[in-house]
């Protein structure tokens, strides 16, 4: 007998194949790949159901998961009943939420990366047969799997983590963090990966008790040494030296695959189409890009003239995030992605050194944390744009049409550029010309010159 399918989800949950969030353009529905491999020919027929249950649209999460757009209720039973003949749909819905599993994009592609998609797929399997974690864990709990190589997965975030150290068949455990910041707890064996990630999820659960809703939160309130207790792990070596993420190992042709990121992570189901037939398999990456396996310097040549792509690590684009805002989310305000792009084309210096946000609405989805310039909708057609801000935080200028932030934008770049000290980035830029309310006075002077 099928799974039932459950009522599509608020806004503020995470959904999932079984159970899709309602937005503005319909049902998204959520698949979870797990260890993040598709082949082709799986890719094309999700291209398929797309079109024929959706609205032709697609997005590539930043967890490295696919997302159709635009399923109507109607079309819902279908679509779960053609992905469950695809395997990508897990039996429960409850089991679904649970597996927040990712690993390393270029495992098996890249000889210097450890052999962690098996473990991910363990992993993920095993959560789905452990009905004690599956209400128990909070919606974004996550788990990440490390290999490391040209693409270590090194500022992905996630509760508990599993970091390869180079040469020794070992990882280095730790939680609530990226690489650089999750806390250690030492290091085990890559068969001991699975059952140490289950044992910290559930010594998660016992310490917790529904007082901290991640687990960054409780090492924060309480230490290590209630988690460390649950599991004999050996101490991190104090030489430990792990590599961080450079773009350029990751996008454009590479050995064994080709990397191409799409702006804001959506695409048409036309050209995910395309890129599918092209591939034994496409690798998804939490970049918003994939990985083409076995493309070369032929498929660049193909996709650069149509400007729909990014191959190369110094476009602009992959420094702006912007939510799907109006018309594919019921709180977007303004069509922020086209506004966003708007953006890349009056400052590319800015973007080469700092961040740009847009949000359609004040909660910031696309990136809560604060951004060198933050346009943030009050209204359809009407942004506040703030300098070192979140979204619906402190800004310099309100209400303000897109064309006119575009002109804030350019203008801001035009100062950069002539003031700027040497290899100084925008950030350290702003404070020093005495910081955001400051530079406002010299951007207004150079939009009205």
């Amino acid at each position: 007998m099928n799974a039932p399918i459950n009522s599509p989800r608020v806004r503020g949950a995470c959904p999932g194949a079984l159970v899709p969030m309602a937005v503005a353009d319909g049902l998204l529905v959520r698949l979870r790949i797990p260890g993040g491999r598709l082949p082709g020919p799986t890719a094309a027929a999700i291209c398929g159901l797309a079109e024929r249950h959706g609205n032709g649209l697609v997005d590539l999460s930043q967890r490295a998961n696919l997302q159709i757009r635009g399923v109507t209720e109607a079309a819902l039973p279908a679509l779960t009943d053609a992905l469950r003949e695809l395997g990508l749909v897990n039996g429960d819905p409850a089991a679904e939420r649970v597996r927040n599993v990712l690993c390393s994009p270029t495992c098996g592609l890249d000889p210097a990366c450890a052999p962690v998609r098996a473990l991910a797929q363990a992993l993920d399997a095993a959560l789905a047969d452990s009905p004690d974690l599956w209400a128990a864990l909070p919606a974004k709990f996550s788990f990440v799997l490390n290999g490391g190589g040209q693409a270590p997965l090194a500022d992905t975030v996630a509760d508990i983590r599993f970091d390869a150290l180079p040469g020794t068949g070992l990882f280095r455990v730790a939680v609530g963090g990226d690489q650089t910041g999750a806390t250690p707890l030492g290091v085990c064996a890559a068969d001991a990966v699975v059952d140490t990630a289950l044992t910290l999820a559930r010594a998660y659960v016992r310490l917790s008790n529904g007082r901290y809703r991640r687990l960054a939160a409780l090492v924060a309130a309480e230490g290590t040494a209630g988690l460390a207790g649950h599991v004999p792990l050996a101490p991190t070596p104090a030489d430990t030296s792990l590599p961080g993420l450079r773009l350029e190992r990751v996008l454009g042709a590479h050995a064994g695959w080709m990397g191409l990121a799409f702006p804001f992570g959506g695409m048409s189901i036309q050209w995910l189409a395309l890129v599918a037939h092209m591939t034994p398999a496409l690798r998804l990456t939490p970049w918003r890009a994939v990985l083409l396996e076995g493309g070369g310097s032929d498929l660049v040549e193909l996709f650069q003239p149509t400007g729909l792509f990014i191959l190369a690590p110094e476009d602009p684009r992959l420094a702006l995030s912007a939510c799907s805002g109006r018309g594919a989310c019921d709180s977007g305000l303004t069509d922020a992605r086209g506004d966003a792009l708007a953006l890349a084309r009056v400052a590319p210096r800015l973007l080469a050194r700092g961040h740009i946000h847009v949000s359609a609405c004040a909660k910031g989805c696309a990136h809560p944390a604060s951004a060198l310039v933050t346009l943030t909708a009050r209204g359809h057609q009407a942004y506040d744009v703030g300098l070192l801000a979140p979204a619906g935080g402190a800004a310099q200028w309100r209400g303000v049409t897109p064309a006119r932030a575009t002109s804030l934008v350019a203008a801001l770049e035009a100062v950069y550029t002539h003031r700027m000290r040497a290899d100084e980035d925008p950030a350290a830029f702003i404070t020093r010309l005495g910081g955001p309310a400051e530079l406002a006075t010299l951007v207004e002077a150079t939009v009205v010159a």
